[in-house]
């Protein structure tokens, strides 16, 4: 679905352009908006999730989740829905890299630099959290960081309100790792607090460089955040102990030691760029971090008590193993075992009395083999082997060959067929449903054929009826009325893609479809369709633009001012290759005459100048 969904317009409005992320849920594509003449991002669940209800739910909850929120640090929705059985989300688009791939780049990040970015992220929180939301995936790739060092935070695929829970239908924990809370790798609820404390990780990672937990597994970065306190901050970085001890704070195991609010934790983080000394924290500092003549007798102590621990271990496993041989041998004493007799060369008659006899039950099983006909083919356990008298023997009995003459299922209903078949000693292979004019369910044809030989427990493929729809002619037609004909015949739409027109008569008129008219088909098969959309921006004229592309790349971008001051964007794409080139952009609108373009470079203004659209 990736590569065909690029050209195409969703829902009449986002045409695709580019992929630019992909998840394990949703695939997000840059996205022009033929309404607003801005760049999206679109947010597209994967077309192998379409059917499954949890995912589905999930990806309209984060689409319910982003349109109670708005705020200058969170991505802001713009549309979402279902459309051609597409379901989508169209969200701000951001043209920057995320906090991660930020702090990939520069190793850490200088800590005020660093306390700004984390402001943004509470802020959002805060908003979010006001709300009764609780994010549970906060991580630096959820963050994204525009060209003017703005914050926003993104994918609330897995938020939920605050009285929801951490973990998924199946029981898996969920949100990222290295991440999130204590209470949430137990499997507990999450609140306000399990989201701070994820921003605590994300302000150790910036100031760090890397993560305060990292171990081979999921489940033994797990147990660190359960069981391990991080190494101090200020060993890792050159931060003021104002901040070290706001991060000591944030990464508390226990909620109530934390910051239970992000208002609270947005005022410290302030105080600590004015006062970096951080007497205004020394409480909670002496709360949240032990002495180093503390922290060794905490070690030597938990050393002496894991010592203690394994050396009861060890007796308790000693004396578990003694209790179990002496068991075996109770077991054996008080349940008089016997050897499984050789039934080979036997008929099932007798084969059954020789079981019996030695204190067993028989349970027989039927199958064909090169053995005669009603003698003994297999048996488990083998014969020698101890069994405990009243269990089972199970015994094989020959069906011979197995070679018998198939049945006619042509003609049946196809239920009715698939009985015969498996009563006959064959197995149901593969049913196709095909187009036809039969009712719907018939057997038409089968493989092997009636009176053919075949052998016992093989399989008979059947091709059925699935009734017949002929598809009709929709070319010329308009967009509406060839939907409403797709559904009254019993079919359904499918992705309609829209093109550009030159004849506005050919606006919202069907171009082509697929399949093609008077084709037979199954009902409730899908019909593509190929729509006109007339662009009624006729006027234009073409201006070139010179740019000097630096090293590492620019962003440049090229607006339409109309009458109102309102700018469209007309050309939007970043270039790598460094050196002086030259574009040629189209400039369309709807009114004819002189009118203003500017030229944007990273976001930041760089010129103006006037074309005459004709």
């Amino acid at each position: 679905m990736e590569s065909r969904l690029i050209g195409k317009i969703v829902s009449r409005r986002f045409r695709v352009e580019d992929v630019i992320g992909r998840g394990g849920m949703a695939i997000v594509y840059r996205a022009y908006d033929l309404k607003t003449h801005q760049t999206v991002a679109l947010k597209v669940l994967r077309e192998e999730y379409e059917e499954d209800a949890e995912y589905r739910e999930r990806f309209k909850r984060e689409a319910e989740v982003c349109r109670k929120l708005g705020h200058p640090n969170v991505v802001n929705l713009i549309d979402s829905g279902m459309a051609g059985g597409i379901s989508y989300i169209a969200i701000e688009y951001v043209d920057g890299p995320t906090l991660k791939e930020l702090i990939a780049q520069k190793g850490s990040i200088p800590q005020e630099e660093a306390v700004r970015y984390t402001l943004q992220i509470l802020a959002a929180l805060s908003h979010a959290h006001q709300r009764g939301i609780i994010h549970r995936d906060v991580k630096p790739q959820n963050v994204l960081v525009s060209r003017s060092g703005q914050l926003k935070i993104s994918d609330f695929g897995i938020a939920g309100m605050a009285d929801s829970q951490t973990l998924t239908s199946d029981g898996n924990v969920i949100g990222s790792v290295h991440y999130f809370s204590p209470e949430q790798a137990k499997g507990m609820k999450a609140t306000g607090a399990s989201d701070l404390y994820s921003v605590g990780v994300i302000l150790y990672e910036m100031l760090a460089g890397r993560v305060p937990f990292e171990g081979e597994t999921a489940v033994s970065v797990a147990m660190m955040h359960l069981m391990e306190q991080p190494q101090p901050i200020e060993e890792r970085a050159q931060v003021s102990p104002a901040v070290a001890m706001i991060v000591a704070k944030a990464l508390q195991k226990n909620p109530q030691d934390r910051y239970q609010n992000a208002d609270a934790m947005m005022r410290d983080l302030r105080r600590a760029l004015r006062h970096p000394d951080g007497e205004f924290m020394q409480a909670a500092h002496a709360a949240s971090r032990p002495t180093a003549r503390v922290r060794r007798l905490r070690e030597r102590r938990q050393e002496r008590s894991l010592a203690g621990r394994l050396a009861a271990l060890f007796v308790a496993l000693l004396l578990l193993g003694l209790i179990g041989v002496a068991a075996a041998r109770i077991y054996r004493a008080m349940f008089v075992v016997a050897r499984v007799p050789d039934l080979a060369g036997l008929d099932e008659t007798a084969a059954g009395r020789q079981i019996e006899g030695a204190g067993f039950s028989a349970r027989f099983l039927y199958a064909t083999s090169d053995r005669p006909e009603g003698f003994v083919s297999g048996q488990e356990p083998a014969a020698g082997e101890e069994l405990r008298r009243g269990e089972s023997v199970i015994v094989t009995i020959s069906r011979g060959s197995g070679q018998i003459s198939v049945q006619r299922f042509v003609g049946m209903d196809s239920e009715a067929a698939e009985i015969a078949i498996v009563e006959q000693g064959f197995s149901v292979g593969e049913v196709e449903v095909v187009p036809s004019e039969m009712l719907r369910g018939t057997v038409l044809t089968q493989s092997p054929q009636a009176g053919e030989s075949a052998t016992v427990g093989s399989k008979v493929d059947l091709t059925v009826s699935g009734g017949r729809v002929v598809v009709p002619a929709l070319t010329g037609e308009r967009e509406e009325e060839a939907l409403a004909r797709i559904e009254a015949l019993g079919l359904q739409s499918g992705l309609i893609a829209y093109e550009t027109v030159d004849d506005p008569r050919q606006d919202a008129l069907v171009l082509s479809q697929s399949p093609q008219e008077f084709e037979e088909v199954l009902p409730g098969s899908e019909v593509e369709l190929s729509v006109g959309y007339y662009d009624r921006r006729r006027h234009t004229a073409t201006v070139s633009v010179t740019v000097n592309v630096p090293k590492e790349g620019v962003t440049v971008r090229v607006t339409l001012v109309d009458a109102d001051g309102q700018e469209s964007e007309m050309y939007a794409a970043r270039h790598t290759e460094p050196g002086e080139m030259t574009l040629d952009v189209l400039l369309r609108s709807e009114q004819s005459g002189a009118m203003a373009w500017r030229l944007y470079l990273d976001g930041n203004f760089q010129s103006e100048a006037t074309a005459v659209l004709q």
